[in-house]
C-alpha cells in the first residue's frame, strides 16, 4: 500500500466501484487541512512577524521546529493530521509536518510547496501488512534562496527525481493515508471511504487506485479489485505495487493466463522487498531448508537493517539449525531494535522464544 509514482493521465476517469455487504455506505466530511488557528498565528506575531527581513523570518521559522527550538516538533511516521492538529500536538509524519509548515511558511510571508521525493523502494510492516512508502517535504521560496525542510531524517540523495506537488494532490495525500491507517485496522467500510475521497479530490492519483483495490480485495470483490488496480496501472505502467496486487487478484480468480503475464515482473519486484524474502525463509525454514532460509534473511536484512523482527526470524533460523551463539548475537541485536512494546517478550530465552512460535 501507499506508493505512487509520477502518472500518465487517462483519458477517461472512473469512480471506484461500490463496497459491498459492509453495511451503509460512509459520508467522509470535507475538512480544510491546511486550517490555520489564532494560536498558530499567535506564535507567528511573537516569534517571527516582528522580522520585516524575509530571510531572518525564513530562518527564525525553521529553527523553532527543530526538537529543541521553540515548537519543538518530533517526527512520527505513524501520525498523519492536519496542519492544525500537528500544530497542536507537535508532532507527526511527513505530511503532516509538511501541512503544518507550509500554513506557518506562507502566513509569515514565505513562499511554500509541497515537494515529493522520488526514493528508491522502502518497505515497512505493520499488522502483517506490507507497505511501500513515500515521502513528502516542504520547499521554502525567498528572494533569491530555496530551501528544502525535512524534519523526518530521512536521507535525501541529491540525485533523487523530486517533483513539486499542489495542495489538491498533497490533500489526497492525506487522505489516502488516513484510508491506509483505516485498512491497517481492517476497517473496510472507513478505508473505503477514505480512499474514495482521496480520488474524488485527485481521480488520477495512483496510490489511492491501488490501496482501493486492495480494499476491494480483502472484500471479496475480486472483479472490482481487477478493475482498480487495472486502472491504477493505466494511469501508470510501471506501478510494480499495482502488478504484485493484480497477480494475487488473478490467483484469487484462478486465471492463471492473467496471472502468467504479470509473474516474472511481480517475482522481479517481490524480491527486492525484505518482507516478501522473509516469507520465502519461512518456507524454506517450514522444510528445514536452514542455509538458504539465513541466506535468504541475511538478504532481506540488507534491505531492511533496522527492523527487530528480521533479525528475530534470523535468530530463530540459526537456532533451530544449531547455530546457537550466532542465534544469540542476532537476538542481542532484535533487542537493540526493537520498540519499548517488544522488550518484554524479548526478555525471555531463546529457547523459550523459538518453543513459543
Amino acid at each position: 500500500m501507499l506508493k505512487a509514482c509520477a502518472t500518465q493521465p487517462a483519458t477517461d476517469l472512473h469512480s471506484p466501484p461500490a463496497l459491498i455487504n459492509q453495511g451503509p455506505e460512509l459520508q467522509i466530511a470535507d475538512i480544510d487541512i491546511l486550517e490555520a488557528t489564532p494560536e498558530m498565528d499567535e506564535f507567528l506575531e511573537r516569534y517571527i512577524l516582528n522580522y520585516s527581513d524575509d530571510h531572518t523570518r525564513l530562518f527564525l521559522l525553521m529553527n523553532s521546529i527543530t526538537p529543541n527550538g521553540v515548537l519543538g516538533f518530533t517526527y512520527d511516521e505513524a501520525l498523519t493530521l492536519t496542519a492544525k492538529e500537528s500544530f497542536e500536538r507537535k508532532t507527526g509524519n511527513c505530511i503532516g509536518f509538511a501541512n503544518m509548515m507550509v500554513v506557518l511558511a506562507r502566513r509569515a510571508g514565505i513562499k511554500a510547496y509541497y515537494q515529493e521525493v522520488f526514493r528508491r523502494p522502502e518497505w515497512s510492516s505493520r499488522e502483517d501488512t506490507v507497505l511501500l512508502v513515500k515521502h513528502i517535504n516542504v520547499v521554502l521560496e525567498v528572494t533569491g534562496y530555496t530551501y528544502v525542510v525535512d524534519i523526518s531524517g530521512v536521507k535525501i540523495n541529491p540525485n533523487m527525481h523530486r517533483r513539486i506537488i499542489d495542495d489538491s494532490y498533497a490533500k489526497a495525500l492525506y487522505w489516502n493515508n488516513i484510508g491506509a491507517e483505516a485498512l491497517l485496522k481492517n476497517d473496510l467500510a472507513s478505508a473505503h471511504a477514505y480512499m474514495s475521497k482521496a480520488i474524488e479530490v485527485e481521480p488520477l492519483m495512483t496510490d489511492a487506485w491501488v490501496n482501493m483495490g486492495v480494499v476491494l480485495g480483502r472484500n471479496e470483490q475480486l472483479h472490482d479489485a481487477a478493475f482498480a488496480l487495472k486502472y491504477a496501472l493505466e494511469l501508470d505502467t510501471s506501478e510494480y505495487s499495482a502488478m504484485s496486487n493484480l497477480y494475487e487478484v488473478y490467483i484469487a480468480q484462478e486465471d492463471l493466463e492473467s496471472a502468467s503475464t504479470l509473474q516474472e515482473k511481480v517475482e522481479k519486484y517481490r524480491r527486492s522487498n525484505p518482507y516478501y524474502l522473509l516469507k520465502l525463509s519461512d518456507e524454506a525454514l517450514a522444510e528445514a531448508r536452514f542455509e538458504e532460509s539465513i541466506s535468504l534473511l541475511r538478504r532481506a536484512i540488507r534491505k531492511k537493517k533496522d527492523d527487530h523482527q528480521l533479525h528475530f526470524a534470523l535468530a530463530k533460523t540459526q537456532y533451530l539449525s544449531g547455530e546457537i551463539e550466532k542465534a544469540e548475537g542476532s537476538l542481542l541485536k532484535a533487542r537493540e531494535l526493537a520498540p519499548e512494546d517488544w522488550l518484554t517478550y524479548y526478555g525471555q530465552t531463546l529457547d523459550q522464544l523459538v518453543q513459543g512460535q
